[in-house]
């Protein structure tokens, strides 16, 4: 109710997959329903700044949320674009294009295929899923230790998502630091945060301290939850709405 009273200096940030997106089997296959982007599109026209933050590849994220004037974050952070603006790669991560490249080539599709898992490129970054595998728990060890081995080898990043593990350039880039761009170039002083999965808690993380160097007045984070949710990151959230239905009606009750 505090943000929404005061529209004109808040800004409202967006997960995409969990949050805005029902999860589904398959990555590929994923919507935001026509009454999200609706809605997001008023809250665009009365806040401050309204954006998404998504470890999905920039151009995917433009095909999902496609509503001018919105801020972007796409792979985690290693992309950022301001309200309209296009999209950059941080230079930090830039280096480490050539490392991505040679695990993308290197990566052992027939095994991991076997597995029940498959690489997603994202240009940027690199998710390897097994959501859809007849034996997750023997895909997660074989992802977690053959794949991530490799990875690492190259000066990669591994971590662990939902049904999901990603490679990315091993640098300090994530949602958190791109939340602070977003926050801090667009002057807000309060600030809202929709996530549901551990890379999440890089943004909330990224608020607070915002608010800690006084940079905000205020910060919310908000989980989207639903079954898969880990009790670590129902824990780092200040309230929670259920799924993305509830997201739903979170942005309906700011947008009025």
């Amino acid at each position: 109710e505090a943000l929404g009273d005061d529209p004109g200096r808040t800004a409202l940030l967006f997960d995409i997959d969990g949050v805005l997106a029902p999860i589904v089997p398959h990555a590929n296959d994923a919507r935001v329903p026509d009454e999200a982007l609706d809605v997001l599109a008023r809250l665009a026209r009365r806040f401050l700044v309204v954006g998404v933050v998504s470890g999905r590849a920039m151009a995917d994220v433009d095909r999902m949320v496609p509503i001018p004037g919105l801020a972007r974050g796409g792979n985690h952070g290693m992309e950022v674009a301001a309200p309209g603006g296009e999209a950059e790669l941080v230079a930090e991560a830039r280096a480490l294009m050539p490392a991505l490249r040679a695990f993308v080539e290197a990566c052992p599709g027939d095994d991991m295929a076997a597995h029940g898992a498959w690489l997603e490129d994202k240009g940027a970054s690199v998710s390897l899923h097994f959501r859809e595998s007849a034996d997750p728990d023997a895909a997660e060890a074989y992802l977690e230790g053959t794949v991530a081995d490799r990875a690492r080898a190259l000066g990669l990043k591994v971590r662990r998502g939902r049904m999901i593990v990603e490679v990315l350039p091993d640098v300090q880039v994530d949602k958190g630091t791109a939340v602070r761009e977003i926050v801090q170039s667009a002057g807000a002083e309060a600030a809202m945060y929709v996530g549901d999965d551990r890379t999440d808690m890089d943004a909330w993380r990224g608020l607070r301290e915002m608010v800690d160097e006084g940079l905000l007045q205020r910060a919310v984070c908000v989980l989207a939850d639903q079954p898969e949710v880990g009790d670590d990151v129902r824990a780092a959230a200040d309230m929670a709405v259920a799924g993305t239905v509830g997201v739903v009606d979170l942005m309906r009750a700011m947008a009025a």
